[in-house]
């Protein structure tokens, strides 16, 4: 009798444990906000991460849907990715099904995957919290963290899974809308879904680091005020055209590294 005490003990106990972990894990908010979790599950988060159109609030205009800047392992090879669907998952308002292709190189592969919020703040206003961003009037502004997984299809060394964090900010109007935040588009330093963890080979326990952003990325090597500068030892791993699209140059090369950065590569 004692003995079954002790384990119906300890099954309670670990019970408990991991309801802990997991309250804490998605209870939890970015710094400098309050938590906004339980309500981020009433609005869909879709164009967040897939639109065909982005909507430059402060400046009243759209343009295109930004592409991710990404950087691939130890010589930070280009890594493009484009997400073609984006359905919040009916039976978990937290999570939204994805589908799209990645690029490495000349090699494009399709994949399936999760975007899962755990984390949801919207900031708290004041001089005194040095995360929140400029306050703009009618506007709420918040952060999201959520685990992005991601398999792409293929059994060779060339397809695998991406597994990471990604951080995006967004803001709720006067009319109760929640939209992909631009409020601060075209600032130094403005950025947005920046994404942090590894892309690991299938068949493979190296992982490789993978790091992707709009506008920007996260990485001292490659982000500036104004977006990105590739330092010139790695322009040669994917990144000739970009360094190339110079804007108003209508020098023939140019011209075909801006119509290059346009193409719609997984089409």
């Amino acid at each position: 009798m004692k003995n079954v005490s002790f384990r119906l003990c300890c099954a309670l106990g670990l019970v408990w444990a991991i309801s802990l972990f997991t309250y804490n894990a998605v209870s939890a908010q970015p710094a400098g906000t309050s938590n906004f979790l339980k309500e981020i599950k009433n609005y869909n988060l879709a164009t967040l991460w897939h639109a065909d159109r982005l909507r430059l609030i402060s400046l009243k205009e759209t343009e295109a849907f930004p592409e991710p800047l990404g950087i691939l392992g130890k010589n930070y090879q280009r890594f493009y990715i484009h997400y073609t669907s984006v359905i919040k998952n009916v039976a978990n308002p937290y999570q939204y099904n994805v589908q799209g292709k990645t690029r490495v190189g000349n090699q494009v592969r399709a994949f399936t995957g999760t975007i899962t919020v755990t984390q949801a703040g919207i900031f708290k206003p004041g001089k005194n919290n040095p995360y929140a961003p400029d306050a703009y009037k009618g506007y709420k502004r918040g952060k999201l963290l959520c685990r992005v997984v991601l398999n792409e299809a293929g059994s060779t060394p060339a397809t695998g899974n991406i597994n990471g964090e990604l951080t995006t900010d967004f803001c709720i109007n006067a009319q109760n809308q929640l939209l992909y935040d631009t409020l601060d588009f075209g600032i130094d330093g403005y950025s947005n879904n920046q994404f942090t963890g590894t892309w690991t080979a299938h068949g493979s326990k190296a992982a490789q680091t993978l790091q992707f952003g709009d506008i920007s990325i996260p990485n001292d090597k490659f982000a500036d005020v104004y977006g990105i500068t590739v330092p010139h030892e790695y322009e040669k791993y994917g990144w000739q055209s970009f360094v190339a699209a110079i804007p108003d140059d209508l020098r023939p090369a140019s011209k075909a590294a801006i119509a290059e950065e346009k193409r719609h590569w997984w089409k």
